[in-house]
């Protein structure tokens, strides 16, 4: 068997070590892997495909047509043949506007990957595979530490995405877009092009598109400094997540407002709601220090099943426990709202 170009040994490499320091996936484990048809999920597919050999994993490729841009059948046809032709199993998944409607609160970019999301883990799991791949990069890595900035999310946000977030693996975020493409390129792909990663909304795109090619000319090597940030920031999560679990637990008030089991380090999605939304003694949350009363108030609304609060939801949140406003609060995906001697955290109603 001819030897791999470099190019692809690079990103295999570079793959394997991050997936070895989160320790998954286990040897014989399925892993499906989320395939759009672009230079990063391409690279990550041929990746996985060249360590699979020796840790015996069970492969399997999804992708997705949101139907919302002319093409993307046509991107995911090119999939689905390409995996074909590997010989790998793939499943192609189709969204409706119906699946996309209950996550319009989030905006165009957010109700697409919600929905995406929601697509991709049944048919992981019918695949039976333990996990589920994408091929985000260190690339956007630092495009999500500049919006968590442009956001004010502080320390917590600043920690970008993890490597593994529960069952979610992301192996390539050490690896460089220009390095997926240059392996797409050696292994002879010629990758798809998403018309929208080009358009002026959202605001990702600029900041993909202007914002970092002008910090990397101001300092060069800045996207590698965003994602080591990324990296001090996560550690040091990981390190108080213990203490707000523990906070949380002494806040929670109420039967339905039991802790919630401690979520892997960036995990996806909120975890399984309490019945009634999660109710948190006010005096108790007033009395902490007010960089742990945030973050127990993010956890809380994590287990109410609610969507995290940015920093300005979170300070009104704390407002509701303090006494210093005495109505009720919302944000995109959550509300709160004080109930006696409780602040109660729910997600929206249906």
């Amino acid at each position: 068997m001819a030897r791999a170009p470099a190019e692809l040994r690079l990103v295999a490499d570079r793959a394997a070590r991050a997936l070895a320091a989160a320790g998954a996936p286990a040897d014989g484990d399925g892993l499906a892997l989320a395939v759009s048809g672009g230079a990063d999920s391409l690279a990550l597919l041929h990746a996985m495909r060249a360590l699979a050999v020796r840790r015996s994993w069970w492969l399997a490729v999804l992708t997705v047509d949101h139907g919302l841009r002319p093409g993307s059948a046509a991107d995911a046809a090119f999939v689905v043949d390409h995996a074909k032709a590997l010989g790998l199993a793939v499943r192609l998944l189709t969204l409706t506007p119906a699946d996309l409607e209950p996550h319009r609160g989030d905006g165009p970019e957010g109700a697409a990957r919600a929905a995406r999301y929601g697509a991709l883990w049944p048919a992981a799991d019918e695949l039976g595979c333990a996990w589920l791949a994408t091929g985000h990069t260190l690339d956007d890595q630092a495009e999500t530490v500049l919006l968590q900035l442009l956001r004010g999310a502080g320390p917590e946000g600043l920690a970008g995405m993890a490597v593994r977030a529960g069952r979610l693996l992301r192996p390539l975020l050490t690896v460089r877009r220009a390095e997926t493409r240059a392996c797409c390129s050696a292994v002879g792909l010629e990758w798809r092009e998403d018309p929208t990663n080009s358009a002026e909304v959202p605001l990702r795109n600029q900041v993909r598109q202007r914002l970092l090619p002008l910090l990397e000319e101001l300092r060069p090597g800045a996207a590698q400094a965003l994602a080591r940030t990324a990296g001090l920031a996560a550690d040091e999560r990981d390190w108080l997540d213990p203490l707000v679990a523990a906070a949380l637990a002494a806040t929670a008030s109420g039967p339905s407002s039991a802790a919630a089991p401690r979520p892997s380090a960036g995990e996806v999605g909120p975890a399984a709601p309490g019945a009634g939304g999660v109710a948190l003694a006010a005096a108790a949350l007033a009395a902490l220090p007010a960089a742990l009363a945030r973050r127990v108030i993010r956890a809380a609304a994590r287990q109410a099943g609610a969507s995290v609060p940015d920093a300005a939801a979170t300070g009104r949140v704390l407002d509701l426990a303090t006494g210093r406003d005495g109505a009720g609060t919302g944000w995109p995906g959550g509300s709160a709202r004080r109930d006696g001697p409780a602040v109660l955290l729910a997600p929206p109603p249906d």
